[in-house]
């Protein structure tokens, strides 16, 4: 109904002015046909984007503001409807992968800071043990004993 209005109202008024014309298409770029969101009415050839079209031309012509004309599609079919999300939205949409990679490369510097702590520690550690008896002469004491007692 109030697409008919709005055309009709065009109809009337006259052709647009180059100014207007250049609006009418940057909003034809920036909304998502609602048939099937995969290309903008700009370029999309279905009815429901021809549609549109003529809506928006004649929301310009009455004067509408591009951003009333994308809250009044936003309100009508939601977020989905613009080809570029606006405002928060798109924030978010980028900067969550960007939080948890960054959370991952922190976990991953830590870990390896970790790994390579202890190495160290270790390494430090085995060289301050005294100097340990030949092994063969040990093992013998070892086995020596064992038979002494039984075993």
């Amino acid at each position: 109904m109030l697409s008919s209005i709005l055309l009709i109202g065009a109809l009337i008024v006259g052709p647009l002015t180059p100014g207007q014309l250049k609006k009418v298409e940057r909003l034809e770029k920036k909304l998502m046909a609602p048939c099937c969101y995969s290309q903008t009415i700009y370029d999309h050839m279905s009815n429901e984007a021809a549609q549109m079209r003529d809506e928006v031309m004649a929301m310009v012509e009455a004067g509408k503001s591009e951003q009333e004309i994308i809250t009044y599609y936003r309100m009508k079919y939601g977020e989905t409807i613009l080809a570029v999300p606006d405002g928060r939205t798109g924030e978010v949409a980028y900067a969550v992968p960007v939080s948890i990679a960054l959370v991952a490369l922190l976990a991953l510097a830590a870990v390896i800071r970790h790994s390579v702590r202890n190495r160290n520690q270790y390494a430090e550690f085995g060289n301050a043990l005294p100097h340990r008896p030949d092994l063969e002469k040990y093992m013998a004491k070892v086995h020596q004993e064992l038979s002494d007692s039984g075993l």
